[in-house]
């Protein structure tokens, strides 16, 4: 068993010497065998083990008996068991998911925090690693439950050997070469007594009706060496998987534009094939920040909108998350209720104050738009906001619709909902200043109305907006 695992271990470049190892150990078969090997392991390589058990609150009673066994069993072996204790039922219901859902959460939140902090000590984050039990019949049943709900190639591949996650840190599957009757078989010989999760036989969840009913079915009426077939198609699909994906960043570096990576250019992705063209999507929603539930209709109406004849043509996705056109790009982008007032302040002046005051201001830099001709009952209805419809501003003495306006800018579709305004009612007195502008005057000082201009030698009272 131990050189079964080393195997994996090299092979797929898990663990290296000197590493800080956090064990997932629920106390049953898989993560006891992996606790067992990784501790002899930890002679040889000098490892520093991290044992870490989660009480779901699943089973009153049994639940903490497991935490008892495997806090002792730390003990005994002289480490530190990180216990923590989540009503994953409680948070299923809040966070509205399964409680399947919510017990990997509580999991893999559980991990990383005892990854944080052991790197919070001194150990680079590179040199730490998340080990979870999952073994060759877990990959089976992963494999057919993505199958039955409709997965991609992608999903074909099932469980990674090693894969980085969200926080920085590597989550390793040592035993994912390894059966479960293997597994149980080392748990005797080393006389391990591991806890059993009861529940595990129990029909009651989809992943324990495949392990329990479909796959002995397929076994016995198909294929009898079922779990090793669909292994060697996940490590097919896995091994097509990494070459599309090594094509697909190739053609991103050359595609994309924008500081944040979050936009390709259109034209760079016409000969590309379709395959590796929606990896280059997945690669832009997850530098925008969507990294889950990508499906294929997602996929398809990006691809409409990138073969669309508008050149402001958008699609919603999910959680926020669009894709629109910007004439030869496609930008990816959460779209975000933006507070457009912030950073801004409105005063009122007299023509001498005002006079001494942009004198100040010309000095030091300071962005105002200062505007006359407004009655009282008018200043007071000032806003700042941004666009609406049936919005105008007076350019060269003439009343023209903002939304003209931005297009006569070059300012994308998508961005124009971004862009603050100083209006009265739907009098735009002032499009303030953005990056969004391709005009540079515009996007240091935005653009002003030709109405409302300030004559110090007879104004009463000016309005000024200025940057705070």
């Amino acid at each position: 068993m131990k050189k079964k695992i080393l195997k994996t271990i090299r092979q797929h470049e898990l663990i290296r010497d000197n590493m800080h190892i956090v064990l997932g150990l629920s106390g049953g078969p898989d993560s006891m065998c992996l606790f067992d090997v990784l501790m002899e392991l930890a002679e040889e390589m000098n490892l520093t083990i991290h044992p870490v058990h989660v009480n779901h609150k699943f089973r009153p009673g049994a639940a903490e008996a497991d935490q008892e066994f495997v806090e002792k069993l730390c003990r005994n072996r002289g480490l530190c068991c990180r216990s923590f204790v989540v009503d994953c039922n409680e948070m299923a219901e809040r966070l509205k998911m399964t409680s399947e859902e919510a017990g990997r959460k509580a999991r893999y939140d559980a991990f990383r925090k005892t990854a944080e902090e052991v790197a919070a000590k001194g150990t680079e984050r590179s040199n730490i690693a998340i080990a979870v039990a999952q073994n060759a019949n877990d990959q089976c049943e992963t494999i057919l439950f993505r199958i039955l709900r409709g997965t991609g190639t992608d999903g074909l591949a099932g469980i990674a050997y090693k894969r980085c996650d969200e926080s920085g840190f590597d989550i390793i599957r040592p035993l994912l070469d390894v059966t479960r009757e293997e597994i149980e078989n080392y748990c005797e010989a080393r006389n391990l007594q591991p806890r059993i999760d009861h529940t595990n036989n129990e029909a009651i969840y989809t992943r324990n009706k495949i392990r329990l009913e479909l796959i002995p079915y397929l076994a016995e009426n198909f294929n009898s060496n079922i779990t090793e077939t669909v292994n060697r198609l996940g490590r097919i699909a896995a091994e097509d998987k990494d070459f599309i994906w090594q094509e697909a960043q190739k053609v991103y570096e050359t595609a994309c534009c924008g500081n944040e990576g979050t936009g390709i250019f259109t034209e760079t992705l016409s000969d590309v094939h379709k395959a590796v063209r929606q990896r280059v999507y997945n690669i832009c929603l997850g530098k925008a920040g969507m990294t889950e539930n990508i499906t294929g209709a997602y996929l398809e109406a990006i691809e409409q909108v990138r073969l669309s004849q508008s050149p402001s043509a958008s699609a919603d996705l999910a959680d926020g998350f669009r894709v629109s056109r910007a004439y030869d790009k496609l930008i990816f982008f959460r779209e975000e209720k933006l507070d457009v007032s912030a950073g801004w302040s409105v005063r009122t002046m007299t023509p001498a104050e005002f006079e001494s005051y942009a004198a100040d201001a010309q000095q030091t830099g300071s962005l105002y738009g200062a505007f006359g001709g407004l009655t009282g009952t008018e200043a007071e209805k000032l806003e700042i906001r941004t666009r609406r419809d049936g919005d105008y501003i007076i350019i060269n003495g003439g009343k023209k619709k903002l939304q003209d306006f931005f297009v006569d800018s070059k300012v994308p579709k998508m961005y124009r909902d971004r862009i603050g305004l100083l209006a009265l009612g739907n009098n735009i007195l002032w499009v303030l200043p953005s990056e969004f502008f391709v005009n540079e005057q515009y996007r240091l000082k935005g653009r002003f109305s030709a109405g409302f201009r300030v004559n110090p030698s007879e104004e009463k009272t000016i309005i000024v907006l200025e940057q705070k």
